[in-house]
């Protein structure tokens, strides 16, 4: 919990002052209630944030696929484009989902939700995180 609270705290210094986007077009934005409702239903959850944060914490069972490496080939692997997913990463102050969901509208996939409140929120709210 430490880990992640540092790792969050370095990355909310890292993009200091930049607020992501409330609405990403081609998405639907979603609470963390909503989320969960979502990842019990067994909607895939993907994280697009870079390989090391994920050793601090994930939601569990997780898809990852890093924003900068996403290519059309590399998400279709993952999820099809008729398939539900929900894109998350650090939070509010991080700019890699909204990126990502771009990406993936730009790609064609229509059933894209947006968790802006990502893994922080998650994480208080004390849902399943894997280590």
């Amino acid at each position: 919990m430490r880990k992640l609270f540092l790792i969050l705290a370095f990355t909310s210094l890292l993009f200091a002052g930049y607020q992501a986007p409330l609405t990403v077009k081609g998405a639907t934005t979603i609470d963390s209630k909503k989320a969960f409702e979502l990842y019990n239903k067994g909607v895939k959850f993907l994280d697009v944030r870079p390989l090391r944060f994920l050793k601090n914490g994930k939601i569990k069972n997780t898809l990852h696929l890093y924003v900068d490496e996403m290519t059309k080939y590399k998400l279709e692997k993952l999820v099809r484009q008729d398939e539900a997913v929900i894109f998350y990463c650090n939070g509010s102050g991080c700019p890699l989902s909204a990126k990502a969901l771009k990406l993936a509208v730009s790609y064609g996939y229509t059933k894209l939700y947006y968790y802006r409140d990502g893994i922080p929120a998650w994480d208080y709210y004390k849902l399943p995180i894997q280590k």
